[in-house]
């Protein structure tokens, strides 16, 4: 079967044994893809990154560097995608697929030409059940604030999880750690870099602003073991002043809004029975209202 015209985007910062092993599997999977672009942040030197087009001497690999920020590492890929690609795939630099994922997602993309993008499926094996429960309470339903739906984006500007999926499930946002899009779809299309370095939300606003004919192949699977410690004052900030970005931009509805927020405060201080260091992340929730309240975002 012809090999597939994908660009593959990789932002990285800091965490070159993780990229080997994402471009090793890349590697032994490259009929899937055309070239690799790499997007890096790193504080270390860059000869160490570039030894990787020695290493990997198989692969078509473009490297650039970068300020760190996702976002505005995900758009100089973008920006140096070659103009005949048909696709564009944005990857994570940890994550790690099953066997015969690829294989699986080539033959999917050759027969399903009509969908803007198309996620892999994340497979998270241990969920907190007791969150989970909480934030599918028919009463937040009700209010706006959050929904039953996989991959729905409410009107409060708060979106649900599309994980451990069991069939191909039509979505209204995708995450950016494996997903592929056409690329006369998203030629145009940079990521919002008011999101900040971090770019918490920015995968959200990206995949929203299609929103229609983006699915997840659920037989396509892939995991991450890279957990992200949220329990950080400037993460706790970022919160809630990128929600409301992307509340305004989209204009969603501010009221329910409000009230997604007071009941996300209310989960966090939950949480710091478990850890005490979440009362850091509470600390810059507050300091996020306070900012919207003062600052005109």
């Amino acid at each position: 079967m012809k090999k597939l015209n994908i660009s593959i985007v990789i932002p990285t910062r800091n965490r070159y044994q993780k990229l080997i092993k994402t471009i090793n599997y890349l590697s032994k999977n490259s009929f899937f893809f055309r070239e690799i672009i790499i997007v890096d942040s790193s504080d270390k030197k860059k000869g160490d990154i570039k030894k990787l087009i020695n290493k990997f001497k198989n692969l078509k690999i473009r490297i650039f560097f970068s300020k760190p920020s996702i976002s505005l590492q995900r758009n100089i890929g973008l920006n140096k995608v070659k103009k005949n690609s048909n696709y564009i795939m944005f990857l994570d630099d940890d994550v790690q697929f099953e066997k015969k994922s690829f294989k699986i997602m080539r033959d999917y993309l050759h027969i399903n030409k009509k969908y803007s993008g198309i996620g892999f499926n994340l497979i998270i094996k241990d969920i907190n059940q007791i969150f989970e429960k909480f934030k599918k309470n028919k009463l937040f339903k009700l209010l706006g604030v959050y929904d039953y739906s996989e991959g729905k984006v409410t009107v409060s500007g708060w979106h649900t999880k599309a994980i451990n999926l069991k069939k191909d499930t039509l979505v209204e946002w995708l995450p950016t750690q494996a997903v592929i899009y056409k690329y006369n779809i998203i030629r145009k299309k940079r990521f919002n870099l008011d999101y900040g370095v971090y770019s918490y939300l920015e995968d959200l606003d990206f995949s929203y602003s299609i929103k229609k004919n983006l699915v997840i192949h659920s037989k396509a699977k892939y995991s991450s073991n890279n957990i992200v410690k949220r329990n950080k004052f400037k993460f706790g900030e970022k919160e809630i002043i990128n929600r409301f970005i992307f509340v305004k931009k989209f204009r969603l509805n501010n009221v329910k809004f409000g009230i997604g927020t007071i009941l996300l405060i209310f989960r966090n201080f939950f949480v710091i029975l478990f850890d005490i260091n979440n009362i850091l992340r509470v600390l810059g929730n507050m300091r996020g209202i306070l900012k919207l309240l003062i600052k005109n975002y």
